[in-house]
């Protein structure tokens, strides 16, 4: 008698699942370390694990107070998940903390989560031409100093906006600059700034973050001009991000980006 072994399956999620497995694993994986890229730059706490990542700026930071998982989990998994996130938003710290999950989850209301929506990956393979349509109004420039930080940070606040981050200057820390992964830009017309963009490159990924315009700019190609710019910058690298679905036209009819998967986003308040 023989008995067949059957071994180990992929899954697709395992640590030592190549990072290029699938689109949605590298899409995962880059924004999770540029993320954590982001939180340490900031002085902020980061755990990885394999389920999951979780970072912490210790204060009321928009988007950047968050746990990302980093495989399917279900049942008691996922609940030992949520706690153990739970607790590590619970040390220290103020501002909201986001769950993000590329999968659907069960729900979270009676644990004090909130749900914020279904905002889509978008992948956008490397070497696709960069349509730019320069406006002769528009000056896109790259941030550099201190100064032009804090006013790119409070540009981002009203842009978004993020009523909890204050002062709305304090988005990042200047040590954000340090880092030549990390670039920050802003579209100015007639010296005013009008829309923000941020981008992380990583893992041989270019993340495209924090792309907003501010409300008395919208509909005038301002944010498309920094999409634009920013790919650009990294012709030869894939891209990837997550956005509202508002802003997901742009990218995907203009600039060839792939809607990939919705995720489910959750947010906990603290005080």
């Amino acid at each position: 008698m023989t008995t067949d072994i059957i071994p180990d399956l992929e899954t697709g999620w395992t640590p030592h699942t190549p990072a290029d497995d699938t689109v949605l694993r590298r899409g995962l994986l880059a924004l999770a370390a540029s993320w954590e890229l982001t939180g340490r730059a900031n002085g902020g706490r980061v755990r990885r694990e394999a389920r999951y990542t979780v970072v912490d700026h210790g204060r009321p930071s928009g988007l950047f107070n968050g746990a990302m998982l980093l495989q399917p989990l279900r049942g008691r998994g996922f609940e030992a998940a949520v706690e153990q996130i739970e607790g590590f938003f619970s040390e220290s710290g103020s501002g909201a903390a986001l769950l993000w999950s590329p999968w659907s989850t069960p729900d979270l209301t009676e644990r004090g989560w909130t749900l914020q929506g279904h905002p889509p990956l978008l992948y956008r393979p490397a070497g696709i031409p960069v349509e730019r349509r320069d406006r002769e109004d528009l000056e896109v420039a790259e941030v550099a100093t201190p100064t032009e930080l804090e006013a790119w940070s409070r540009l981002t606040v009203e842009a978004f906006p993020f009523d909890d981050v204050d002062p709305p200057g304090g988005l990042l820390d200047p040590t954000t600059l340090g880092d030549p992964r990390y670039r920050l830009t802003v579209a100015r017309v007639a010296g005013r700034g009008v829309a923000v963009g941020g981008q992380v490159v990583v893992d041989g990924t270019n993340v495209l973050l924090l792309g907003a315009t501010h409300p008395d700019h919208r509909g005038q190609g301002y944010y498309a001009a920094l999409v634009a710019d920013r790919l650009a910058r990294n012709p030869d690298l894939p891209a990837v991000t997550i956005v509202s679905d508002d802003s997901r036209p742009v990218l995907v009819e203009r600039f060839g980006f792939l809607p990939i998967s919705r995720f489910t986003l959750w947010e906990r308040p603290r005080p």
